[in-house]
């Protein structure tokens, strides 16, 4: 997997987030190395940050013994807690290592119980044992978990950054990829590095030659001139509605499509067409009618009938 071949080894070669690089990089020099919360979206290199301050604060050989790695999404009960980590915490460092490391990814998934456990294991052994939690959101997190970590909110990469990335690996595999190629990866993967990386693998067994059209083929992602043109036939001079909606059910069909995924590519769109083209007033209105559209879609309603409703109702908006 080209996202684990590519991952960075050490702190320096982590893409973005500069200030919290810099702040790991201090805390790996002092004696007094605490635990840390890591938060933030995925694929914007939490994982692989924890994972390069492993390689500055261990050698090669304290590694093995002296680290543990949990996904806390399938370990995630009480008794993991009280038997696999409390067990491996309670040793004492090896290998003239000054203290051993858990690192609990996707931590915001543990019960309650297991939480309050993970806690008291925290503060019992806290002398010989650190931890490094890793979640989407930090409100999951318990307070007093929050309270004994260093909490560190992870920002999402800039554009340019994925884009760079991109281009290091495809001149590594020697690929060819155009600009519309990277926007692409980039628009698709909306902003997750990870998805990213393996939407280019995915797209390098096709062809050498990375396109946006390989792109959206690979990653089953609507082209945003498809989104535009259904608008336009709605909120133009001569709406057409039959035209609008036949090119809704093509999408369904021909990206695999569910109704919901379709809300997010047209919220996307919305927010995107020029003021000239859709007015403040009208744009407002619509992302209203597919915010209800959303709503109705998680209840459990007919998608079709839904997005129906929604061409009509934007035409109509859009005649009077």
């Amino acid at each position: 997997m080209w996202t684990e071949f590519f991952r960075p080894k050490t702190l320096d070669e982590v893409v973005g987030q500069q200030e919290i690089v810099g702040r790991l990089k201090q805390l790996g020099t002092q004696a007094d190395f605490p635990h840390m919360l890591f938060s933030g979206p995925p694929g914007i290199g939490k994982t692989t940050s924890a994972e390069a301050v492993i390689n500055e604060i261990f050698t090669l050989a304290q590694r093995a013994a002296n680290v543990k790695r949990l996904n806390a999404s399938d370990d995630r009960g009480i008794n993991v807690v009280r038997e696999d980590i409390k067990n491996f915490a309670r040793v004492l460092p090896s290998g003239g290592a000054k203290f051993k490391l858990i690192i609990l990814d996707e931590a915001d998934q543990m019960t309650s119980e297991a939480q309050h456990a993970l806690r008291r294991t925290m503060e019992t052994y806290n002398e010989i044992t650190r931890f490094i939690l890793i979640c989407n959101y930090s409100s999951k997190i318990i307070s007093p978990i929050q309270s004994r970590c260093a909490i560190f909110r992870f920002k999402g990469l800039q554009k340019k950054e994925v884009i760079s990335r991109l281009q290091f690996i495809a001149t590594k595999k020697k690929l060819k990829i155009d600009e519309k190629g990277l926007e692409a990866l980039y628009e698709s993967s909306e902003g997750d590095m990870r998805q990213a990386i393996n939407a280019l693998q995915a797209a390098s067994s096709l062809t050498t030659e990375v396109t946006d059209k390989v792109v959206y083929q690979v990653q089953g992602y609507v082209k945003p001139t498809e989104l535009s043109e259904i608008i336009h036939n709605c909120i133009g001079p001569k709406p057409n509605f039959n035209a609008a909606r036949k090119k809704v059910v093509n999408l369904m069909e021909a990206y695999g499509l569910s109704g919901q995924d379709l809300v997010k590519h047209f919220n996307s769109q919305l927010s995107t067409i020029p003021e000239k083209d859709l007015p403040g007033s009208l744009r407002y209105e619509a992302l209203v009618m597919l915010s209800d559209v959303d709503y109705r879609l998680a209840s459990g309603c007919n998608p079709l009938v839904q997005f129906d409703a929604f061409l009509a109702k934007l035409i109509a908006l859009s005649q009077s």
